[in-house]
């Protein structure tokens, strides 16, 4: 599946670019990060994901709430002041899954603009929690992410 958008910060491109292409910067918008461990352009997060209101839909499994997830990653195609991009695979419930996000950035008039690009192969978990249910998933947490990325650069 993929998603795209586009926002605007107050912030400098140069700002922008040191919280996006420093995978412990970037974490620092990440959801429920319990863990990372960095080697130059390559990293491993280790994090949770809340699937409570999720979980309802698939079998009454309510039980279900947090589901711990293992992303490795690495840092590509960096320009700097421009574009990076995050490429890696993760594991949930002994299941994989990968991830490759573009993100672009360019001045604005008011501080820097901000176009990205994400696609996720959800595999099995797409298999066994549906579809629909996984694309709101990752829509969900993606926006968060989105979120997070702009309050932090905001500040």
């Amino acid at each position: 599946m993929e998603t795209q958008g586009e926002f605007e910060v107050k912030s400098a491109p140069e700002k922008v670019w040191n919280s996006i292409s420093d995978a412990k910067e970037f974490s620092k918008s990440l959801p429920n990060v319990k863990n990372i461990e960095t080697n130059g352009d390559k990293f491993m997060i280790k994090f949770e994901v809340d699937i409570r209101k999720y979980t309802s839909r698939f079998l009454g499994a309510s039980y279900l709430s947090n589901m711990n997830t293992k992303f490795e990653g690495e840092l590509k195609d960096k320009v700097q002041n421009k574009h990076v991009a995050i490429d890696g695979t993760g594991y949930a419930m002994g299941m994989k899954f990968f991830i490759s996000l573009s993100v672009d950035i360019f001045p604005s008039q008011n501080g820097t603009k901000i176009i990205w690009k994400a696609e996720i192969g959800a595999g099995g978990l797409a298999k066994i929690f549906g579809e629909s249910t996984m694309e709101a998933a990752v829509k969900d947490t993606v926006g968060q992410i989105i979120t997070n990325i702009e309050d932090r650069l905001n500040e």
